[in-house]
């Protein structure tokens, strides 16, 4: 850090800078006080059987400890089973016919997904204060409909690398 006429300066860091939000270990699971408890409380039980069973087969305690991590292996891995289920999508402004070709492209390669479309100007302005009224709107603004591409969580490599090749900006997740 360097310090100059008041303000400060600063030169990056080291350590590797992350661009975006960061993501969570746990994608879907929402744990409070008592589901933070209860996942401890199983952990230490688990590690006190292994103890149990390792002294009782004559093997180093240290081995059994190592079995107090499985109910957090098996919280991440139903966690992250549930996410690849859930539906997510992704829409860049293209249009029906242009959504439609890149879901018939992704059927090809074994990929679940459908179109979802919606008006541009839906939800804007409210009755009777002049703005969404049909009557106000030019003539061609009426029915502008944009599409999103709807698809599953556990096929979101497929469908960033097609979408890459179409030239559609796919975001990166950390």
């Amino acid at each position: 850090m360097v310090r100059s006429r008041g303000y400060l300066s600063y030169a990056a860091g080291p350590w590797p800078h992350h661009r975006g939000r960061r993501r969570s270990w746990l994608r879907t699971a929402q744990l409070n006080v008592v589901g933070w408890s209860a996942l401890l409380g199983a952990c230490l039980v688990a590690a006190a059987v292994g103890v149990g069973a390792a002294g009782a087969i004559a093997r180093p305690r240290g081995w059994g400890a190592v079995l107090g991590v499985f109910p957090l292996g098996a919280v991440v891995m139903l966690d992250r089973r549930r996410w690849a289920a859930m539906e997510t999508g992704f829409g860049w402004g293209g249009s029906e016919v242009e959504v439609a070709r890149l879901v018939s492209e992704l059927a090809e390669l074994g990929v679940i997904t459908r179109v979802d479309t919606a008006s541009n100007a839906e939800g804007w302005g409210q009755p009777g204060d002049g703005w969404g009224e049909p009557e106000l709107l030019p003539t061609g603004d009426r029915d502008i409909q944009t599409a999103s591409l709807r698809y599953r969580n556990r096929d979101r490599g497929v469908v960033a690398r097609t979408l890459r090749s179409h030239g559609i900006h796919f975001p990166d997740l950390p």
